[in-house]
């Protein structure tokens, strides 16, 4: 049933993320649109005021997007406030998140980019990551985002995830793998 739902709502913001990045490409705001995006929902992270404000069902909506309009007017696009006020009005200001995500992938799409994670034991130096992103580039065909992780528990070695690929080369798995193998 949760899943259900998310997966709704994950269609839903990736409607609302695709109207608003055709747009974006018509106007040549792009970049513009997402970093908005990010600097709102960065807003509605940090100022729980703000989300009890917005989310108060006894607040009328006009008082509602006078408030957006006095936080966000000078911050953001217009066009990306409109989308503000529209998901106020329709009382959706809970699937910004979505939005923001879905509308960075679809920006990672356009531009062939591709996010990976990759996890180590230890922090691992600049010219292993440029190593690692070369190599994942030249096999899967993309410019790829890096970005690392630190979980010890992996011995050595690295994960890398990207997309729904994963490259487990930890110890750990290995040591896994080999004690199924004794048993």
């Amino acid at each position: 049933m949760k899943e259900e739902k998310a997966d709704r709502l994950s269609i839903i913001g990736q409607r609302y993320a695709q109207a608003l990045f055709e747009l974006g490409e018509k106007y040549n705001l792009l970049d513009v649109f997402y970093s908005d995006l990010q600097i709102i929902n960065n807003v509605f992270k940090e100022s729980q005021d703000l989300n009890s404000f917005m989310h108060h069902p006894s607040i009328p909506l006009a008082d509602k997007k006078e408030v957006l309009s006095a936080v966000f007017n000078t911050a953001v696009n217009e066009y990306v406030l409109n989308l503000l006020k529209i998901l106020t009005d329709r009382n959706r200001l809970f699937i910004l998140g979505s939005i923001v995500s879905q509308y960075g992938k679809t920006l990672n799409k356009k531009r062939n980019i591709m996010e990976a994670e990759v996890i180590t034991a230890v922090e691992i130096s600049s010219d292993i990551k440029e190593k690692v992103k070369a190599v994942l580039g030249k096999i899967l065909n993309k410019n790829i985002n890096i970005s690392c992780k630190i979980q010890p528990e992996i011995i050595a070695g690295m994960i890398i995830k990207a997309e729904d690929r994963i490259i487990d080369g930890s110890i750990k798995t290995k040591l896994e793998n080999m004690k199924k193998q004794l048993i």
